[in-house]
């Protein structure tokens, strides 16, 4: 079953396309599975799709472009540009010597990329040919294979069968520049994972042809493509010559004459079947009106939020955009059959665990709980026989790696906000969870129980001085034994959640997981809590994960052991010599020997480097740390807590800019300069509407009962937020000349 918006036609709606409308944006996405995203384009304004798409996390290239030529077959030269995007649409011009053209593109829910032509000058009709062209690989080895093993012209379109398959073995890419290589295990691939394309138009076509080729420049090129051959009085002529297996390319082309407007699409899907009707429905209607409604009805599906301050409101929506645009709901999918959100485009469109406790934060706040139970789901369905959840799930490819995460705290939420959403089957998955690290991660050391980091990788943060503490190579992706402040936070909330979710069984694993903290971790000479070694030696390194044990929904029980808690705050996260910097909070504190604030360790810039760069997922961290201090340690701290928010909220925007709004990996603490080398937007590895409905709407849930409402202290002239999901139904908040209200 598939993501339902059973409120989508009773919420009083903002016009959410025209806020987030801007002019540097290419992004598409249908909320599905398909999407149109690259990093880098290298041919962004050339028509049609030719950059790299996905359906799910497949990789699609050059689906199909456009090319023009004259009633002679003349190809006709054109300049375009991008002229406007907004979620559910991108709209180019391209002129000639005797034509403009405008270019609408979108990508819709039932998988299908779509161009529509319209002729805005210039008389008489215009030739468009649609072309696809595809690789054609002998059956063989690759990281991965992909090939082009079927097609064939029917009456009013082309369609065509694209197989990937993955090696069970796999040495997995470390630079996140997708670079993987063999392993050396065994060398079998596993089963191909097929998807079906279909090329057609809103036209009658002229002619059609496919033609292999050896390999050669994929540039979309007139002059590169087979027309400087096939094409004849302004049409080509039929012809096929597909050899399956046989190495190189294969031109996939259709003609058709545009005398005002036209519509273009490739539509996929998982049969053949579901990729026909998928393009029989993009063509039903007016494609652009699908996707307008279709984002649309997705944006009443979640509580309606305004308020005085641009950056908070923008920051908002554009939140919900991000998780709709990286949501994949396909539930033949294979593997990940529920609906789950990736963690970005490109090398990170895959389900990932990190990541994916930040998405069920965020997916908690829905009128549906559908998204939200749907990554549990998932979580479930991964799940390896030690209890584990791997790090990174695909269809096709072996899972890998682990990673740390906070998913006892999210669970709790969605439970409070929607009853009934974690079932049976959810918390005996949480179970075997916590009995991984009972089993594998504990160290137990006089008075409490601390939990294990066992390399770089798995606390998602790979470069930093904290693993150098446990050896000196560590930053070399060599094993080391660390007990993790963050590990240990993460597995107190754990319990804590279990304890309300399931029983009181795990009272003593929580009573030592926060006496590991308190006893173990905590250094009362730093006032900060630190990792450890086996042997109890407490490390030097001050990264931000010091401040997770803030978090912890039974903050006040840790506060009775530890005498004097807020100082690690008023010490270390406020001081500007340390973490509280101009633009956002590093993941490293200044004063540390090996911090960076320009994604530099060890004279080289890294793609991941977390010893100095500002990360939205440790500003998420450090914004409810502070906050949840301010609220149960010390109310002196609201403002500053309030602060906190902001700072990790306005950090994402383009030079400071409230209308471009961002979601890269990492900032610079000091300028707010992004990531952009990375290419990386919109990247799903933080919450941020979370932030704002507990903080600033002031919502806390509560588990069997109303939440309470208790905001931070914002500087708000107006504040609305309306259709909040309660166990009750929902509710409205609003702020007015300071004074606040519920309905």
């Amino acid at each position: 079953m598939g993501i339902r918006w059973p409120f989508a036609d009773k919420m009083v709606r903002m016009d959410v396309l025209k806020r987030l409308t801007r002019k540097d944006k290419w992004f598409l996405g249908g909320g599905k599975g398909a999407i149109y995203a690259p990093p880098f384009p290298r041919f962004l304004t050339v028509p049609g799709f030719w950059d790299e798409s996905y359906l799910a996390d497949i990789r699609l290239s050059r689906l199909f472009t456009l090319t023009f030529f004259d009633s002679r077959g003349r190809p006709v030269p054109i300049q375009s540009e991008v002229r406007e995007w907004r979620p559910d649409r991108l709209i180019l011009r391209h002129k000639s010597h005797k034509w403009t053209l405008v270019e609408k593109r979108t990508v819709l829910p039932n998988h299908a990329w779509v161009a529509h032509i319209e002729i805005v000058s210039g008389q008489g009709p215009i030739g468009v040919a649609m072309w696809s062209l595809q690789d054609v690989r002998e059956a063989a080895y690759g990281t991965p294979w992909s090939s082009l093993t079927g097609c064939a012209i029917k009456e009013a379109s082309i369609g065509f069968e694209l197989q990937t398959r993955w090696p069970e073995d796999l040495v997995p890419d470390r630079s996140a520049i997708e670079q993987e290589k063999l392993g050396a295990v065994t060398d079998a691939m596993r089963a191909p994972i097929p998807v079906f394309c279909e090329l057609g138009c809103s036209l009658p076509r002229t002619g059609a042809c496919v033609v292999h080729a050896q390999a050669h420049d994929d540039s979309p090129l007139y002059q590169t493509s087979v027309l400087p051959e096939k094409l004849h009085a302004a049409r080509v002529r039929h012809g096929f010559s597909f050899q399956p297996g046989s190495p190189g390319m294969v031109h996939l082309v259709q003609t058709y004459q545009v005398v005002s407007a036209g519509t273009f699409v490739c539509s996929a899907g998982l049969s053949p079947s579901e990729a026909a009707d998928n393009l029989a429905r993009a063509l039903d209607g007016c494609p652009f009106e699908q996707s307008r409604q279709a984002w649309t009805e997705y944006f009443a599906s979640v509580p309606q939020f305004r308020c005085s301050d641009p950056f908070l409101t923008n920051a908002y929506w554009h939140r919900w955009y991000g998780l709709r645009l990286n949501t994949v709901d396909m539930p033949n999918l294979p593997g990940l059959s529920r609906p789950f959100v990736t963690e970005g485009i490109g090398f990170f469109r895959n389900f990932v665990t990190y990541s994916a406790q930040a998405h069920l934060r965020e997916a908690s706040w829905m009128h549906s709980s559908d998204l939200a139970v749907g990554i549990l789901d998932n979580l479930v369905l991964c799940q390896r026989n030690d209890g584990s959840y791997p790090g990174h799930n695909y269809s096709g490819r072996p899972s890998r790696d682990f990673y740390h995460a906070d998913f006892g705290s999210p669970a709790v939420m969605l439970e409070s906000l929607h009853p009934g959403s974690i079932t049976g089957e959810h918390v005996r998955s949480l179970r075997r969870y916590a009995g991984y690290f009972e089993d594998v991660r504990a160290a137990h050391h006089t008075g409490g129980v601390v939990y294990s980091v066992f390399d770089q990788n798995e606390t998602g943060q790979e470069y930093m001085s904290r693993y150098l503490f446990a050896r000196p190579d560590a930053d070399e992706w060599q094993s080391f034994n660390v007990g993790g402040v963050d590990a240990t936070s993460y597995l107190a909330e754990l319990y804590a959640a279990l304890n309300l979710l399931d029983d009181a069984r795990y009272a003593e694993p929580l009573r030592l997981s926060l006496h590991g903290l308190a006893r173990v971790c905590w250094d009362p000479d730093a006032s900060f809590f630190v990792d450890v070694k086996p042997d109890g030696t407490k490390s030097p390194a001050r990264p931000a994960t010091g401040f997770y044990p803030l978090r912890l929904s039974c903050l006040a029980e840790l506060a009775a052991l530890v005498p004097k808690l807020d100082q690690t705050v008023r010490r270390w996260m406020l001081d500007p010599a340390q973490f509280w910097l101009p633009r956002g909070f590093p993941a490293t504190a200044k004063s540390d020997p090996t911090y960076c604030a320009e994604a530099e360790w060890k004279n080289k810039r890294l793609n991941c480097p977390w010893n100095g760069r500002s990360w939205p997922m440790t500003n998420s961290h450090i914004s409810d740390a502070l906050a949840n201090a301010a609220r149960t340690l010390d109310e002196s701290l609201r403002p500053k807590a309030a602060e906190a928010v902001m700072k990790a909220i306005r950090l994402m925007f383009h030079n400071g800019e409230p209308g471009l709004p961002s979601s890269y990996e990492h900032y610079n603490p000091e300028t707010g300069t992004a990531s952009l080398y990375r290419g990386y937007d919109d990247y799903m590895h933080s919450w941020i509407v979370d932030l704002i409905m507990r903080h600033v709407v002031g919502i806390q849930p509560k588990l069997g009962s109303k939440p309470e409402i208790d905001p931070l202290p914002f500087d708000l002239a107006e504040m609305v937020c309306t259709g909040i999901p309660t166990p009750n139904g929902l509710i409205n908040v609003s702020v007015r000349n300071g004074k606040r209200k519920k309905e």
